[in-house]
């Protein structure tokens, strides 16, 4: 009888845990984001890795200081104030009343950074402000740094890779279009975060 009762149980741990899902957006959710992303600006186009990219200057994210700080909370740390559009694992994507360009920015202990829209998924992404490049030649790993004011933070020569930092106040758009077109760089883009898959 104890036997039965426990698989019972374990019978009914998966549909309660499904009862608990969130609810996905229907049409009309879907509806009103598409319409929510027409009224937005468009800036600068960016070529990601496999995916093209427009710049949303009226867009920043910021890193929450864990997932139990709410989206609002996060925004009022930083003392900003705007419209929470979504989040992305620690991120909070909010609308600003003004455009700003594609800069990262620290904000005392708070780092802003620029947000940029899929152009053939419409999903939104955060511009992490890192540069992934293949150089031609290893040896010019150095001078393209220097070239676009980049910070190098790690070279895979076995992979004939650089991980850059673009400094503040430099336009991450501006850069990864630079770098693309760079006789140097063999390959070059942006780093984007676009999907977070959050342990369960």
């Amino acid at each position: 009888m104890n036997i039965r009762i426990v698989v019972l149980c374990l019978m009914l741990v998966p549909s309660l845990a499904l009862a608990q899902e969130p609810q996905k957006p229907g049409k009309a959710g879907a509806a009103e984001r598409a319409a929510m992303l027409e009224t937005m600006q468009r800036g600068k186009n960016i070529r990601g890795d496999s995916e093209s990219y427009q710049h949303l200057p009226e867009v920043r994210a910021l890193e929450r200081t864990g997932l139990d700080e709410a989206p609002e909370q996060a925004l009022q740390r930083l003392g900003a104030s705007g419209e929470v559009i979504e989040t992305k694992g620690k991120l909070v994507l909010f609308r600003l009343s003004k455009a700003q360009p594609a800069l990262v920015e620290g904000s005392g202990v708070s780092t802003l950074y620029p947000a940029v829209l899929n152009t053939r998924t419409r999903n939104l992404g955060v511009l992490t402000g890192m540069q992934v490049v293949k150089p031609r030649n290893m040896a010019n790993a150095a001078a393209i740094a220097g070239s676009y004011g980049l910070e190098t933070v790690k070279e895979f020569p076995h992979l004939r890779t650089v991980f850059y930092r673009v400094k503040a106040n430099v336009d991450i758009a501006d850069v990864a279009a630079g770098l693309q077109a760079d006789p140097r760089v063999e390959n070059a883009y942006p780093e984007i975060v676009e999907h977070i898959h959050l342990p369960h």
